[in-house]
């Protein structure tokens, strides 16, 4: 732990109401998990296989020392004969909090949540699980045969108070704690500082494991690296702003390479980013949880000017885009770092605020190209808190240019969409958030090549497919919609569902 060294920061970050400048950041990536059935209703999502044999689970008690406002006490959970101790995520944009717990399942198990307040109807999500639930009293019982993430709903309340559960498979290959490339946190609640501490820096070839049952408050940053490994059942977290000359995210990797991310939760119960990367490659994020629903900004894991990104089952609850894909820089784009090769799969995505999928609104880049997005599940998305209905760029999934920019070879399939205001949206626009981001559109720019399959809404938003170009010569053109349903309709061309402008060109409806 005496990796605190500071190093100067290229980046500065804005929160959602002031402009960001070039932002370092962390890692992200998600993989394509490719279906090609004919129909959603056919298509099985690519689940963890089932488990047969009912086992005891493996539970992380909390630490004994954690202050009693990060523990929370509004559902009693049991896995099998065993108690989840409860964690208090923060206070969600309508100031309802959030809650989770974690634990190892070998096998399946019997789950039962008593939620300590009075409600009258109750939905486990995502609804691609197909578990329904009993109700005996006040006590909520189901099988988990699958190593997934599963939330509780009540009421039908996507804003009220919520619970996620992280049931994951059992770690086999824990880290040697007296190696000098580990930095290891056993079990128990380490407070790494406060305002104006620096964050925990790490070095090339160095592995930070966070213990279950550890949680780790403070920052964590790695800059010009390689070969870094950040991983643990442990979580992360971070509820103060930051005072120095690094920027103000809990989980930051700027101009990182063939590193990896996997298992940890990150609780970031502050209005800025959860975990970004900036400039970097070759990174894998597997497993990851992001618990973010402090209003606004709270971005779960940003992919910022970055290339050959793999995301692999990731959870997400923030109050801002879900999952964001941006080109920050000060140069023209022709001159800036290109943005490729990113896979982002088998997640399940929350965000209270903006977009659950965005790639924008920063789109300083000579190209965005070869990005796929599969297997996803959208539990909720609203757009603005402060603003409904007032920000028609906001949806599920998005796609938003400030700069003339190329996009193409972008893919969104086999998607579910349970809860959003609008469903698609992509446009060339010139400002951003009332004019927090200002556009440049003296650059060429097109985006084409966009395929969204095997996707299906079942939300009870306006389910908007919006498509805004900007000029003759900065077109948006060859949008292929195949397979897509929304409330149970096959979309067809000339659906009352789509908003297009004369901007737009060769729409494909299959």
């Amino acid at each position: 732990m005496e990796n605190k060294k500071r190093q100067k920061s290229h980046l500065k970050v804005r929160s959602k109401s002031a402009v960001f400048g070039l932002l370092l950041a962390v890692l992200l990536a998600g993989m394509l998990s490719a279906c090609s059935q004919s129909s959603v209703n056919e298509q099985q999502p690519a689940l963890p296989p089932e488990l047969k044999e009912e086992l005891p689970v493996n539970v992380y008690k909390a630490p004994e020392d954690l202050p009693v406002n990060y523990r929370s006490y509004d559902f009693k959970v049991l896995a099998g004969e065993e108690e989840i101790d409860l964690y208090n995520g923060g206070a969600n944009s309508w100031n309802e909090q959030v809650s989770y717990g974690y634990f190892d399942m070998p096998g399946r198990s019997k789950i039962s949540i008593t939620p300590n307040f009075s409600f009258d109807s109750f939905e486990i999500v995502p609804r691609s699980l197909g578990i329904k639930g009993e109700r005996q009293g006040d006590a909520i019982s189901f099988e988990l045969s699958r190593q997934v993430p599963v939330s509780l709903v009540l009421d039908g309340n996507y804003k009220g108070k919520v619970l996620h559960l992280f049931a994951q498979t059992p770690e086999t290959d824990i880290p040697d704690k007296n190696d000098p490339n580990v930095i290891f946190f056993e079990p128990g609640f380490h407070d790494l500082g406060d305002y104006g501490e620096p964050p925990l820096m790490l070095q090339s070839n160095q592995t930070l494991y966070i213990s279950g049952g550890a949680v780790v408050r403070g920052r964590v940053r790695a800059d010009n690296a390689n070969n870094i490994t950040i991983r643990g059942r442990g979580i992360l977290l971070n509820d103060y702003r930051s005072n120095d000359e690094f920027d103000d995210i809990a989980l930051t990797l700027g101009y990182v390479s063939d590193s990896e991310v996997r298992d940890i939760i990150v609780n970031r119960d502050a209005a800025s980013w959860t975990a970004a990367m900036h400039g970097s490659s070759d990174i894998r994020v597997t497993n990851y949880k992001a618990v973010s629903p402090r209003f606004a900004s709270s971005d779960g894991f940003n992919i910022n000017s970055s290339h050959d990104i793999v995301f692999d089952g990731a959870f997400i609850h923030s109050a801002d885009d879900a999952v964001a894909i941006k080109g920050l820089s000060h140069e023209e784009p022709k001159d800036a770092l290109p943005i490729y090769n990113i896979t982002y799969k088998n997640a399940q995505l929350w965000a209270d605020a903006n977009n659950a999928i965005g790639i924008g609104a920063e789109t300083v880049a000579p190209y965005f190209k070869n990005i796929t997005f599969s297997n996803i599940d959208i539990l909720h998305n609203y757009d603005d808190r402060d603003h409904p209905d007032v920000l028609p760029d906001r949806s599920a999934i998005n796609i938003f240019a400030l700069q003339g920019t190329e996009f193409s070879g972008i893919t969104f399939e086999n998607i579910r969409v349970e809860k959003a205001k609008r469903f698609i949206n992509i446009q060339m626009a010139e400002t951003f958030y009332f004019g927090a981001l200002q556009g440049n559109w003296a650059w060429p720019g097109s985006i084409s090549g966009i395929t969204y399959k095997n996707i299906e809404s079942y939300s009870d938003g306006s389910n908007e497919i919006k498509l805004e170009g900007w000029s003759n010569d900065r077109l948006i053109s060859d949008i292929n919609f195949e397979n897509i349903k929304v409330n149970g309709k096959k979309l067809k061309k000339d659906d009352p569902l789509f908003t297009v402008n004369e901007y737009v060109k060769d729409i494909k409806v299959k």
